[in-house]
């Protein structure tokens, strides 16, 4: 090859600019996908932790056990008196709202103040497990007949229980 043929190859300018517009868009075209990389990690990652976090949840919900040890109406002081306990797995149950209903009516009670059986109120207004409590639902006049108490955690487990007024 001649020296002026290699010169002219070294020199010329077309064959530099080819290779700088490369060497740019194979830059750029890394750049890019690092970036695209790095926002499916955090979103794959931010995903993960929803998901986890909603198992959690159900699988707590899923722990939750409440037993009706008694439930009593005195019709005299137009209060229900409702006995429980929590026999699931897992500490801190709250109860969210309270359904009495029958074939005719339902009423609804969302502010349960728990206490002890010795009428000490509960201060952390939940049930631990092997806990038991109650809460007296006031200002309620219920006709002789069978109801129905369906009581709906904080979790949003539903627990039902029949009892005759």
């Amino acid at each position: 090859m001649d020296l002026r043929k290699v010169w002219k190859l070294l020199c010329g300018r077309r064959a530099v600019s080819v290779v700088v517009s490369n060497v740019i868009l194979t830059g750029a075209v890394i750049a890019v996908s690092f970036t695209v990389l790095l926002w499916a990690q955090y979103r794959s990652s931010a995903y993960n932790k929803q998901f986890s976090e909603a198992m959690d949840a159900d699988i707590a919900k899923l722990k939750e056990r409440l037993a009706f040890e008694y439930a009593f109406y005195n019709q005299s002081g137009s209060k229900l008196s409702v006995y429980l306990m929590n026999c699931g797995t897992i500490d801190n149950m709250t109860i969210q709202t309270v359904y009495v209903s029958n074939s005719t009516s339902v009423k609804v009670f969302s502010s349960i103040n728990l206490t002890n059986f010795n009428g000490v109120e509960i201060a952390d207004q939940d049930l631990d497990r092997g806990e038991e409590g109650c809460f007296v639902l006031s200002s309620l006049s219920l006709q002789a007949g069978t109801y129905t108490l369906r009581i709906i955690t904080g979790r949003g487990s539903t627990f039902d229980h029949t009892f005759v007024a």
